[in-house]
C-alpha cells in the first residue's frame, strides 16, 4: 500500500467484514433448521442466478468481441 490511508482504509474492510460475518454466523444458529424442500429450493435457486449471471457475462464479452458496442457509424456521404 502507498500510504497509511490506506492501511487504514483496509483495516476497516477487514474489521467490517468479521463483523458481518460473525453476525451471519450467529443468526444462522439461532434459527430453527429448514426442511429437506426448503434447502432443495434454495439450491436451485442459486444455481439458476449463477447461470444467469454467468449467461449475461458470457453475452457482454461476445457483444464486446463482435463489436457491437462501438457507436453507430455509416459510409455515406452527407445528403444536401
Amino acid at each position: 500500500m502507498r500510504n497509511n490511508y490506506q492501511w487504514v482504509f483496509a483495516a476497516v474492510l477487514a474489521a467490517l467484514l468479521v463483523a458481518a460475518t460473525w453476525f451471519c454466523v450467529s443468526v444462522w444458529r439461532s434459527t430453527p433448521a429448514m426442511p429437506v424442500y426448503g434447502n432443495v429450493i434454495l439450491a436451485g435457486a442459486a444455481v439458476l442466478v449463477l447461470v444467469s449471471g454467468c449467461g449475461l457475462i458470457a453475452l457482454m464479452f461476445y457483444s464486446h468481441r463482435k463489436g457491437y458496442d462501438e457507436p453507430a457509424r455509416s459510409d455515406r456521404t452527407a445528403r444536401k
